[in-house]
């Protein structure tokens, strides 16, 4: 399937302001409930969205150290809770028992695919606002904020651009840092870390002088980037209020929440639906809009 470039997406092009709102909203809406059904409802949403605005072959190579960050949390969950049953299994050895319990398992998977589903969003986030639109909206209220988002960002890009340059560096003269004893590898690893550190700090520190030159984080001056309002921002903007509001009224009454861990055996209830389908309505929110600015403008 041809990934449509995300620049021409109409979530791309919404006001920066009501990108932010949405994602504040996206944020808080995912840790409003920890109910099974809803969390998994929250994972498959934000998966599409990935997949649309990031491309399959991105979200899989990441789908694999998600997984491996799921599995993780879940078995340090079941492992440190092992007071409620039912168990499905359990071995004793010497003084120690280890009991599997269900509610151990569910509110471990809960609680990773909760924290995958926050660097999904981030990573969506990443890529609908890059650091002009955060500029533009934190400047207005504080310009050296504006100012650090900037060189924050380009601090991250400039490091991990450099440690890919660095890796096919060493690859092409043979050189293995994972190579050696566990001593010699740490020292290794401590040596490029630090190179890292050093080119990624240089790079953001001329960027901040070259920024500070031309104005940016001087009141009134700290973006050159005009953005306007239109029909489309305040359609989208007046949406995403309502749905989260919807979200915070069915958490208000309870659903999509388990108090303890020994509430996660709890089936789903009926109020609980409507958790699910605020919180679904939120997340595939993009993916509607972009169906109904398709069928709008075509």
């Amino acid at each position: 399937m041809h990934k449509l470039p995300i620049r021409m997406t109409f979530f791309y092009q919404l006001h920066p302001v009501v990108s932010v709102v949405y994602f504040f909203e996206a944020i808080v809406g995912l840790l409003l409930f920890n109910h099974l059904a809803v969390a998994l409802t929250g994972f498959v949403g934000l998966l599409l969205v990935c997949i649309f605005y990031k491309g399959v072959a991105v979200v899989f190579r990441q789908f694999k150290w998600y997984l491996s960050l799921l599995l993780m949390i879940a078995f340090f969950n079941v492992l440190l809770n092992q007071r409620f049953g039912p168990v499905l299994y359990q071995v004793s050895l010497a003084n120690f028992t280890f009991k599997l319990t269900v509610p151990a398992l569910i509110y471990g998977i809960v609680m990773g695919l909760m924290l995958v589903e926050m660097l999904m969003v981030f990573g969506v986030l990443n890529a609908i606002l890059p650091a002009p639109k955060l500029v533009a909206v934190f400047s207005p209220i504080t310009p050296k904020f504006g100012l650090l988002v900037v060189i924050s960002l380009n601090l991250v890009k400039t490091f991990i651009q450099t440690l890919g340059d660095l890796s096919m560096l060493q690859q092409t003269r043979n050189i293995n840092v994972s190579a050696g004893g566990f001593m010699r590898r740490i020292k290794s690893g401590g040596r490029l870390l630090r190179i890292l550190l050093e080119d990624s700090l240089a790079s953001g520190m001329e960027t901040a002088r070259l920024m500070d030159a031309r104005g940016f984080g001087v009141e009134k001056r700290a973006h050159y980037a005009a953005y306007h309002w239109h029909t489309g921002d305040w359609a989208f903007l007046a949406a995403s209020v309502v749905s989260f509001a919807g979200m915070a009224t069915s958490r208000l009454q309870s659903a999509g929440w388990s108090g303890s861990v020994r509430q996660f055996t709890q089936g789903f209830m009926g109020q609980d639906f409507y958790a699910l389908a605020s919180l679904g309505l939120v997340l595939l929110l993009p993916l509607l809009a972009e169906g109904v600015y398709r069928a709008w403008t075509n």
